[in-house]
């Protein structure tokens, strides 16, 4: 049985250092996907864009995932999947995702110390053709040292029973 809306209000959020963002890892992950807005590497653009600087691409929090060693493999499930991230009632299930949505914030600068807060906020199933899927949503937000929003991403995972 599902948890209620009421239960999912009270389970606690998972807070976790994401840590300092540099400029040399926002331009490298700028390059990799082949968005290559002078904003993200030269200051005189950014100024002119409005900017007080250079800025990381607004998606590039959402893509990492920290930039601490991360759990040993012994500590990661059968597909890789860090346990700490998943709620019980997927654990053990074969995983895809399902979709990002971003809200974003204040632009992301060299020099932030991000702390992301991961919550969930809704678990429900629909019948497929081959059976029962969940879906577990959760929204992540990410803030910098002042407490200032950067980004938030509503992250849904789809379970097959």
């Amino acid at each position: 049985m599902l948890p209620t809306k009421d239960e999912i209000a009270q389970r606690p959020e998972m807070v976790y250092p994401v840590g300092e963002v540099s400029a040399l890892a926002f331009q490298r992950y700028a390059i990799a996907v082949g968005d290559l807005n002078p904003i993200y590497f030269d200051d005189a653009a950014a100024r002119a864009a409005g900017y007080p600087g250079i800025v990381a691409p607004p998606n590039y929090l959402t893509s990492v995932l920290g930039w601490q060693p991360g759990p040993a493999e012994p500590d990661l499930l059968a597909d890789g999947t860090e346990a700490r991230i998943l709620v019980p009632e997927i654990r053990g299930l074969r995983l895809m995702g399902g979709g990002h949505d971003l809200t974003y914030g204040k632009p992301i600068v060299p020099g932030a110390i991000v702390t992301a807060r991961r919550k969930l906020v809704d678990i429900y199933e629909r019948k497929a053709k081959f059976g029962v899927l969940l879906f577990a949503v959760s929204d992540i937000v990410y803030t910098d040292q002042h407490g200032e929003h950067l980004v938030t991403c509503r992250e849904t995972v789809i379970a097959a029973k």
